[in-house]
């Protein structure tokens, strides 16, 4: 575990989750907080100064997970964006929402949810000056309900906002909240003047063409394959197991199958707003078709 400068004083810790790291006169800010208090722990060890604050690119489990301890060891002061602040506050609305209820005790792991910890302050799009530096926070939602990236010094660290080729062949189907969204978080990227990109699960680049056309290819690939699919009429269940099948997923816990269920949803939700599915209630069922 080691820190990486990028440009100037600002820095990040090559991670599962990568850790922005900007220096400040005398503190440090910290751009998410990894998995746990163990990794925050380690972390902390490693800084030059001391961290005083902390900006959550959005609320899921392995980019909070260490905000409880460094808030209660060091008072840091964090920043979050609405709704994802409300998450990070009560984790247990994270499989909440992914379960539909109450979720069963299997939902109600670190890996969906973090401690629960204060946020001090709403972080919002535009300019934020902590000390001596001033970062630039963008909207880049669609991953999570209202995640967002931090340019400094023309790097972006982008959170999840992309997925690395690796993270691609890994899971598939990458978890979205909202495929618009996401979309739209693909062409402000795409837009944006920054010399390097960050994403939360991949390698430093100064070049995310590539990574912005796999991204899109993903999203296309799975749109096709369900309005295909949906020819026949399709129950929710059926739409699911025919398309995990179709990509070669294994679903292998309760964890994944929530989040594969949830992504699946808003690709329908997309497509169903985009004007290319229609849905009808028959015998308590609620089938997806194509629009005819």
């Amino acid at each position: 575990m080691e820190i990486r400068k990028i440009v100037g004083q600002v820095c990040y810790v090559p991670n599962p989750v990568n850790i922005g790291i900007l220096y400040t006169r005398d503190s440090v800010v910290l751009i998410d907080s990894g998995i746990d208090e163990d990794f925050a722990k380690k972390l902390c060890r490693l800084l030059e100064k001391p961290a005083k604050f902390l900006l959550n690119t959005h609320s899921h489990a392995d980019h909070c997970g260490g905000n409880a301890f460094l808030k209660s060891r060091f008072s840091v002061h964090i920043l979050a964006p609405e709704i994802e602040r409300q998450i990070i506050e009560s984790p247990i609305l994270e499989p909440f929402y992914l379960f539909g209820a109450a979720p069963p005790k299997e939902l109600q792991t670190r890996f969906l949810m973090a401690k629960p910890c204060r946020v001090d302050e709403t972080l919002e799009p535009g300019a934020l000056t902590l000390q001596d530096v001033t970062v630039s926070v963008v909207s880049l939602a669609g991953h999570s309900p209202n995640q967002v990236g931090v340019a400094v010094d023309k790097v972006l660290f982008c959170a999840d906002a992309l997925f690395s080729e690796e993270a691609i062949k890994k899971y598939r189907i990458f978890v979205m909240s909202d495929v618009k969204s996401f979309l739209q978080s693909l062409e402000l990227l795409e837009r944006s003047n920054c010399d390097f990109f960050l994403p939360s699960h991949g390698d430093l680049t100064n070049d995310i063409t590539g990574l912005l056309r796999l991204n899109r290819k993903v999203i296309e690939n799975v749109s096709n394959k369900i309005l295909k699919l949906l020819k026949t009429p399709h129950t929710f269940d059926e739409l699911l197991r025919e398309l995990l099948d179709s990509f070669n997923v294994e679903v292998k816990n309760l964890v994944q199958f929530v989040l594969y269920r949830s992504t699946v949803h808003a690709y329908l939700s997309y497509l169903l707003d985009e004007g290319h599915l229609e849905k009808d209630l028959i015998a308590n069922s609620l089938l997806w078709r194509i629009k005819a």
